[in-house]
């Protein structure tokens, strides 16, 4: 058994479940009629507000028992009350940090996406953690990051297939039945299509483990909204400062976001930290994000520090880190890693 990640072996063994398939099975109040109120997300948050508690209960009482799978879904659910306050949120966008309040149903904010979400790819992917293969992984297009070395760049700036939310549904069962142990939604980035993975979740009936692989940039908002069908929070820790955040990936106030949503996720869900280790970055990135994890989540929170950095896209034009890793900064960074934290991957 994997340290940290007892609660997703517990689903995948059919001794738990889904913390999605509860939302989905969850019963609210009739919400549809508030439509054309002009407090409408007002409303919404509140009765998502008193909700959450009942959810709360209900995972606690029945997350262990696989007979309450045998419970219709609501209707309305717990889980469509989620869709149609992402919905409403769209109209005034605060998905992710950067707050650019576009109404997206009318134009696309720094992330350039609509209302309509976009996926390159979907499969069982035999390349992520060993915990985590077969793994179903679903390639969002669109990110809220603009990393100049990003290694998914043929993802992230295009639109390819359009998201059907009923067929991926269907997709996705048809993967846990052909062996999947997640649904694991990435990109890109998932959070600017979290109204559509909440829409996809609607329509899956297999008992199966959602992974939100994310660049952990999103609002304390969206978090309060998915964190309650968030299974195993697969973060990206990127940068140990502001300043290479704002350099790398044009992003602000990185260290104070991240930090928060990884404490956050924390207190949720079960947490698999990645750290993408970049050359003349040991000391400034590294070292802090080790530290800040051994001290604050953890020494056995599961830890993978990842040698894969390449220069590619437009990496080449900051010599600094054109350039692969050396074998003494790999050492240097296994030898930080192993002194603080106990559970690497």
């Amino acid at each position: 058994m994997v340290r940290g990640l007892e609660r997703y072996e517990a689903i995948n063994r059919g001794e738990a479940i889904a913390k999605f398939q509860i939302a989905r099975r969850m019963e609210v109040e009739d919400f549809l009629e508030q439509d054309s109120d002009e407090g409408r997300l007002e409303k919404l948050w509140e009765l998502h507000g008193q909700y959450k508690k009942e959810f709360s209960r209900l995972l606690k009482e029945e997350g262990n028992n696989p007979d309450f799978l045998d419970t219709p879904p609501g209707s309305p659910s717990f889980l469509q009350l989620k869709l149609a306050l992402l919905k409403e949120m769209l109209k005034n966008c605060n998905f992710c940090e950067r707050r650019c309040g576009v109404n997206r149903y009318e134009k696309t904010g720094f992330c350039k996406c609509g209302i309509t979400s976009y996926y390159s790819s979907e499969f069982l992917h035999f390349g992520e953690e060993p915990e985590l293969v077969p793994s179903h992984t679903i390639f969002f297009n669109r990110c809220t990051f603009a990393c100049v070395f990003c290694q998914n760049f043929d993802i992230v700036y295009r639109n390819d297939g359009r998201v059907d939310p009923e067929e991926l549904g269907r997709v996705i069962d048809v993967r846990f039945r052909q062996g999947s142990r997640n649904v694991n939604f990435v990109g890109g980035n998932p959070d600017q299509h979290a109204h559509t993975i909440m829409e996809i979740l609607g329509n899956v009936e297999s008992n199966v483990p959602v992974v939100w692989n994310s660049n952990m940039y999103h609002s304390i908002e969206l978090h309060e909204v998915i964190e309650d069908i968030v299974d195993v929070w697969l973060g990206d820790f990127k940068y140990g400062n502001d300043e290479c955040a704002k350099h790398y990936s044009n992003v602000r106030n990185y260290w104070k976001v991240v930090t928060r949503n990884f404490t956050l996720a924390n207190r949720t869900g079960e947490l698999l930290i990645r750290h993408l280790v970049m050359p003349g970055h040991i000391e400034c990135c590294t070292a802090k994000i080790v530290e800040w994890i051994a001290e604050n989540l953890g020494r056995k929170v599961r830890f993978n520090l990842m040698f894969q950095y390449y220069p590619t896209f437009k990496a080449y034009d900051y010599p600094e880190i054109a350039r692969r890793l050396s074998g003494t900064e790999m050492r240097r960074a296994m030898e930080i890693a192993s002194s603080k934290l106990t559970n690497l991957v």
